[in-house]
């Protein structure tokens, strides 16, 4: 199972993955800046679907450079591996929050705020198939 994470100061979107499915799900929306507790939520989701892969989106400039933020995610899953055997990965997420706003549309302001994270997160899994399907395409040329 993978888990994919759209860390965030005041909330983090979490998504989920079975490889055999590919088929990514909204999970659990967590409204909490202190990192602790973030890191508690995330061991618990870690248990509970026995997720063996935790996928991060970055925010990369339109460039693909790596901002300030994209250090503090580096540095959040460090904080992470401390306390769970995992794999993690990262992944470009340039333009999954607006991506989120375009599927949200027409909707109320308040459901909107709580799923953009989620669909982030779902987006995030999407955007990590992408980059196993383009290695598999080369390892096969």
């Amino acid at each position: 199972m993978v888990l994919g994470v759209d860390f965030g100061r005041k909330k983090t979107g979490t998504a989920f993955m079975d490889m055999n499915i590919k088929i990514p799900f909204p999970l659990l929306l967590i409204e909490e800046s202190n990192a602790r507790k973030v890191k508690r939520a995330l061991m618990d989701i870690i248990e509970e679907k026995n997720i063996d892969t935790v996928v991060f989106g970055l925010p990369l400039s339109d460039e693909g450079k790596e901002s300030e933020w994209c250090s503090e995610i580096r540095r959040f899953s460090d904080f992470l591996l401390k306390s769970v055997k995992v794999n993690v990965v990262f992944v470009d997420e340039y333009g999954t929050s607006k991506e989120a706003d375009y599927i949200l549309r027409g909707r109320k302001k308040n459901v909107k705020k709580k799923a953009n994270d989620l669909i982030a997160a779902a987006l995030i899994l999407e955007n990590y198939l992408n980059v196993l399907n383009m290695n598999n395409k080369n390892d096969n040329v």
